[in-house]
């Protein structure tokens, strides 16, 4: 067979050709193919660093405490962040929960000027009224059933109201076994300026509570004017707020003052009384009065607050005088829509190491610095970020419009509550927002020269923890 090398033609030119341009467009559409269908996949992240068993972000530029970090239980850093607050004092009235247009938490472009990569180089200024004078409750004394070791455990709670403001409070207690507290726990109340009185007592948990009237009676002064009961958990947030309240009320006659449960259910269990928890005051008339029948109420089978309850409508004339600002807070696990609602806080709450977790002493450490008028007072700031001084700083994921007057039903249900069961006490409210971002106080501490430092966390298990420190100081 010959071949003509006039046109250049090889032997299978042809079909070499036409295999390789097949072989090309089957290799494009298996790339293009891949590239669709291919999953994606995240860019690498460096890893994280770990300096002295705390775990760092990559980003975190600034030098930290890693003691204070380890307080805080906190074993992963994510971010953090600092802030200064300037306290501007006013004369004026200022509402419980300001609006303003600067941002709190975004960092500005470049972060001009901070001190390090933490920091939020602008300090904010907030208004808040000038602080209460130093009340004089001589005229109120409290009475306490429990034991020497939680007496202790509530000294630094007790500080907060009691301390320095000249009332008494008489204690209740069971014998103490090991006969070595009462000394310490007498000197721990002395330095904290708490006027203590301790009696021993082997009564039951139960008939000691009912015991405190005739205590009280007892030891009642000229000038004193109500003889208060209180749990060892019950915290009055000011005390001069607590003396202006009790003056709207007639001290020389029969007075039976309280406050109602939030929850319905929890008062058809216990009746229209004056939960304990709250704070239940009796003035000295009524404190006679029910001295005057202590054998035949101690005798009732009713217990606690409810066995005060039943000798005051059985065996006086005076019926429960109920305040709303007196607070049982009977919500279970997360009572932060009660916090964060911006409402005029209340006379005391109860239960804050129980049935939900807020740590009224660290909450209070800010008065050091503005007053007991500064506690949970709300800035609502322009990137959505809202502080609850003392609580919590979070941001909704649905903001409220500003005139909302709702508060936020955070808790669990108790005892076949539902929502209408808290409306009597907490109403109007509003559904929980399950996708809130939340910052929780876990510690704060009076510094010198005048400062005070918070801490805010918010928990992150798998990616790490955010912390926000508040350094705050006046102008």
């Amino acid at each position: 067979m010959l071949f003509s090398a006039r046109d250049g033609s090889l032997p299978g030119a042809s079909w070499a050709w036409k295999k390789v341009l097949r072989f090309g467009v089957v290799f494009l559409f298996v790339i293009g193919f891949a590239a669709v269908l291919w999953p994606s996949v995240e860019p690498v992240k460096l890893p994280m660093e770990t300096v002295a068993n705390i775990t760092l972000a990559p980003d975190i530029s600034c030098n930290l405490d890693y003691d204070k970090l380890a307080t805080l239980n906190v074993v992963k850093v994510a971010q953090y962040t600092r802030r200064e607050i300037i306290v501007d004092m006013t004369d004026e009235p200022v509402p419980y929960t300001q609006w303003l247009d600067e941002p709190f938490l975004k960092v500005p472009k470049g972060n001009e000027g901070a001190a390090d990569g933490c920091s939020i180089s602008t300090p904010v200024s907030l208004r808040v009224p000038q602080p209460p004078k130093l009340a004089d409750a001589s005229h109120i004394d409290f009475g306490v059933a429990t034991s020497i070791e939680r007496l202790n455990e509530s000294l630094n709670a007790f500080a907060h109201w009691a301390g320095y403001s000249r009332s008494r409070i008489f204690a209740l207690i069971e014998p103490d076994e090991s006969g070595n507290g009462f000394q310490d726990v007498m000197a721990k109340a002395d330095s904290l300026g708490i006027n203590l009185h301790i009696t021993v007592s082997e009564d039951n948990y139960l008939n000691r509570y009912f015991a405190l009237i005739p205590l009280l009676e007892k030891n009642a002064r000229e000038t004193t004017q109500w003889g208060c009961i209180i749990d060892d958990d019950t915290f009055f947030l000011s005390m001069p707020r607590l003396v202006d309240a009790l003056a709207e009320y007639d001290h020389t006659t029969p007075m039976y003052i309280g406050g109602l449960s939030e929850s319905i259910p929890q008062i058809a269990t216990f009746g229209m009384i004056g939960f304990g928890g709250a704070g239940v005051f009796l003035s000295k008339p009524l404190l006679t009065e029910m001295t005057n029948v202590y054998d035949k109420c101690s005798a009732m089978d009713f217990t606690g607050d409810r066995r005060i309850a039943i000798c005051v409508y059985r065996y006086t004339h005076t019926r429960l005088t109920v305040d709303h600002r007196l607070r049982q807070l009977d919500l279970m696990r997360d009572a932060s829509g009660f916090f964060e609602s911006g409402r005029e806080p209340p006379l005391t709450v109860h239960h804050w190491k129980s049935w939900f977790h807020a740590d009224m002493p660290k909450l209070a450490v800010i008065s050091e610095l503005c007053g007991d008028s500064c506690l949970l007072r709300k800035w609502h700031f322009g990137d959505g970020w809202i502080l609850t001084n003392g609580f919590s700083v979070i941001k909704y994921h649905a903001d409220p419009d500003k005139d909302d007057p709702t508060m936020e039903v955070t808790w669990e249900p108790h005892n076949g509550a539902n929502e209408e069961s808290y409306l009597h006490e907490l109403g109007p409210l509003r559904r929980k927002d399950e996708n809130k971002r939340s910052f929780q106080l876990v510690d704060a501490v009076h510094e010198p020269k005048d400062h005070v430092t918070q801490w805010y966390v918010m928990r992150d298990e798998t990616n790490g923890d955010q912390v926000l420190e508040l350094s705050w100081r006046k102008r």
